[in-house]
Formats: structure tokens, C-alpha cells, sequence
């Protein structure tokens, strides 16, 4: 006999997520021999249905091997884009983390010793079509036990597949001993001995599932630019996101899975999300009116952005070539022409947003700020990187090479340096430039 859950009432359910209920366990216990009598192909799971943060998931626990058979992963891609990372549940494959979980299962679970593995956190709803099979959770519940968790079992369709939320790299380390490394059958007999604990959410939106994987990640830290790409619960992070989806320029040149501030010197992208991120994070914390929300802090950001992109010659480059695939102008071929461009760096984006601050407090246009931004030069040196000499004169060279309103950003070691991108080193850079831009009227800059 099937009834309503109070509790259940305000619960979004997928369509392709059917509730029945029992309030008999004789019952239940029919049902399913009913369904196998008449050859149900698919999977069946018991366990617990629970309300946690207003929506229905089930747990439960399962062979390593059925584990992998009923799952899917959907990465994105290392440098993909803002708006391609948020079309996929996973992040990029990290070759490094990947490693040591293989090893670790290798010398343990592989071997039979004692091994613990974190709940894998699955979804089923997100990404699903007309198509799509639909999975029956059977609850053992009466009309209105006052309850928020009841025993369950799972009917899951075949051809059904549970999306991963948390839990991409184990599993892809399971699936690589069980199918493809060159391991003993007693190695692979050992691991599929082993059942893992599974946590099912029943979501059908993305975004919420985007948020449910940056909650998990707390435990493994994931890259910072997919934190805040995916982190829409911290307001700063929502509105970096939306900044750069609201931009074709940045949208096309914000890479939404790097871990720094700074991108390596040769990267087809030119700021991470971190950096997006510090740039309103300064205009939130430096507002003059501190009472207003991130949004009416950072309002106009698009419009500044848009300028910045009219007006400065390596964003202009790089914005014609987005729309040219002929061209050969490359982030990487901009980024490190004499000694590097401070505008494709992290500290360009600091320095970006005391600009746009700049304007807020003062009146300025976007255009006018954009056009003196355009007339400074943002690189390092005023030569280039391989006419300096090494060893021991490496630094004086660097000393005598570069600009004075950069040179207090350079780190200088052996043959190598780096640019700070720190917050006061960003302020004495402003100050520097801000000087230099002010100094005169625009029309003689």
C-alpha cells in the first residue's frame, strides 16, 4: 500500500525518482519477490532513505565491483573554462593524487589488509533525459511516523547510472586495478572482496550538485578555482562566477581549475578564478560603503572589464584572437615578452580591481581609467628575459632591466625570479602607477 509522508511533502523529487511506500514489512518483502518473479533486470540495494538539507538520499553499501558497474564519472577538463566546468560533475583528473590512492590500495586492499575508504557520494537526477530509466525507492514507513529516515530498498533500472559526485579519483583507481594495471587476479580477487559505503543524492540540478561536491571537498582540498566556480554558497565566490560567465573575454580566458593565483608561463588562459576571486574580495573589503551587498559593490564590473578589453593592447590582441582561429596571438606568446606581462598575472588583477575601486570612489569612467591603464607599460623589463646575464650578475641585471614601478615585485634567486602577487605589494604598485597615470591629462598620456 502506497501513502503520503508528511515529511516528504515539501521535498523536490526528480521525475525520474518514483516514491511507493510500505507500511508493512511482509509486504515490502512481496514486493520485491513480486518484481523478481516477473524478471526485473535491474539492481536492488536496501538501506536507509533519510532527509538531509531539505532533500531525499538513500545509503547503502555495495561490492567494489557493483560499485563501478552502476557509476559514471564526468570530468572536465584541466584549463577548461568557467562555463565548461559547470557542464560536468567532476573535476580534472589529478595525476598526483590519483597516484597515491592507487598505491595506497595496492599495498593495502589488494593485499588484503585492513584499508578504509571515505562514503562515495553519488547522484541520480542530475543530467537525465525523457530517456532515461527511472529508479523506485520503497520506503517502510506508516502515514506519519514523525520519522526523517526509514528503512528502504532501492530499485535501480537497468541501464541506470549513478553520477559521482565525490569519490572521481577512488573510484577511477578501483576501476584501473579491477580492468586495466597490470596486477595479479589475486590482487583484483582481494579488492572486489571489499564493499564500499555509498550515499545517494536525489537532485536534479546541477548547480546544486556542483555545490554538493565543493562541501565534500572539504575533506581533499580541491583546486581553489573550482572552489569558488563551484562554492556559490560563499557570496564572493558567486559573484566571481558570475562576473565570469557574464563576459565573453573572461569566459573564454578564465581557467576554472587551476590551484594558484598564477598560471604557468605557457597556459592558453590568462587569470585563474583565484584571482578573479581576489579581485572582488579587494573591492568587497575596500568599499567605502561597507553596509552593501558583494553585488552593489562590484556593480559595473562587467563594464570595466569590457573596457579594460577595448583599450589595452594584450587584452584587445587576445580578444581578437578568440574571434580569429587563424590567428597566431597566444596568451603564452604575450605573457613572458620581456620578462612578463604584469596584466596577464595574478598582481594584473589586483591591481584591476584598486582601478575599478578607483573609479567608484572618484566618478571616473571605465573608458577613461582603461585608456590610462593602456598607456602604462606592464612589462617586466625593458628588455628581454635571455639578454640578461647569469650567475653571478643575474640580479644586478634584473636590478638595472626592470621598470621601476614593477621592480619591487621581483623575488630574485639564482638565474630566476617571480612576481609577487600579495596585496601589499599590489598597493605599492598602484600608488606607483596611479601617480604616473594622474600625472597628466588624458589626451597627452
Amino acid at each position: 500500500m502506497t501513502h503520503v509522508i508528511p515529511a516528504l511533502a515539501d521535498i523536490n523529487i526528480p521525475a525520474h525518482v518514483q516514491i511507493q511506500t510500505m507500511d508493512n514489512f511482509e509486504e515490502l518483502l512481496a514486493e520485491i519477490g513480486r518484481r523478481t518473479m516477473m524478471g526485473y533486470a535491474g539492481e536492488s540495494f536496501f538501506g536507509t532513505s533519510f532527509i538531509q538539507g531539505s532533500r531525499l538520499q538513500f545509503t547503502t553499501a555495495m561490492s567494489v565491483q557493483k560499485m563501478v558497474d552502476v557509476s559514471r564519472m564526468d570530468r572536465s577538463k584541466k584549463k577548461d573554462t568557467v562555463v565548461e566546468v559547470t557542464e560536468h560533475s567532476n573535476r580534472p583528473q589529478e595525476a598526483t593524487h590519483g597516484r597515491h590512492l592507487k598505491t595506497y590500495l595496492l599495498g593495502t586492499a589488494c593485499k588484503g589488509d585492513k584499508f578504509i575508504l571515505p562514503a562515495f557520494t553519488f547522484n541520480y537526477g542530475v543530467g537525465l533525459d525523457d530517456d532515461s530509466p527511472t529508479a523506485t525507492l520503497i520506503l517502510y514507513a506508516s502515514g506519519d511516523d514523525g520519522t526523517s529516515s526509514w528503512p528502504s530498498i532501492l530499485l535501480l533500472p537497468q541501464g541506470a547510472k549513478l553520477d559521482t559526485t565525490d569519490g572521481a579519483h577512488r573510484r577511477s583507481q578501483i576501476e584501473d586495478i579491477l580492468y586495466r594495471s597490470k596486477v595479479s587476479d589475486d590482487e583484483r580477487d582481494a579488492l572486489r572482496a571489499n564493499a564500499v559505503d555509498v550515499k545517494i543524492v536525489f537532485e536534479s540540478s546541477r548547480m546544486d550538485s556542483h555545490q554538493d561536491f565543493a562541501d565534500c571537498g572539504k575533506a581533499k582540498a580541491i583546486p581553489k578555482s573550482l572552489v569558488t566556480t563551484f562554492d556559490v554558497r560563499d557570496k564572493r565566490n558567486k559573484r566571481s562566477r558570475d562576473l565570469v560567465k557574464a563576459n565573453e573575454f573572461l569566459a573564454h580566458y578564465v581557467d576554472a581549475t587551476a590551484s594558484n593565483v598564477n598560471l604557468s608561463s605557457k597556459s592558453k588562459m590568462i587569470w585563474s578564478m583565484s584571482a578573479i576571486r581576489m579581485f572582488v574580495a579587494h573591492i568587497v573589503d575596500h568599499h567605502e560603503q561597507p553596509d552593501l551587498s558583494e553585488e552593489e559593490k562590484t556593480a559595473g564590473a562587467e563594464a570595466f572589464f569590457a573596457s579594460l578589453v577595448a583599450h589595452l593592447a594584450q587584452l584587445r590582441a587576445l580578444d581578437n584572437a578568440r574571434k580569429d582561429p587563424s590567428s597566431t596571438v597566444t596568451t603564452g606568446s604575450l605573457r613572458d615578452v620581456r620578462g612578463g606581462d604584469v596584466a596577464l598575472r595574478g598582481i594584473g588583477m589586483a591591481l584591476f580591481a584598486r582601478a575599478f575601486l578607483h573609479c567608484k570612489e572618484n566618478d571616473i569612467e571605465f573608458d577613461d581609467m582603461a585608456k590610462r591603464l593602456a598607456s602604462i607599460d606592464w612589462h617586466i623589463l625593458d628588455c628581454e628575459r635571455s639578454s640578461l646575464p647569469d650567475g653571478d650578475a643575474f640580479a644586478d641585471g634584473i636590478r638595472q632591466h626592470a621598470l621601476d614601478h614593477w621592480s619591487h615585485l621581483l623575488v630574485i634567486g639564482d638565474n630566476r625570479y617571480r612576481v609577487s602577487s600579495s596585496s601589499s605589494d599590489a598597493d605599492a604598485a598602484w600608488e606607483k602607477i596611479s601617480a604616473t597615470i594622474f600625472e597628466v591629462p588624458l589626451q597627452t598620456a
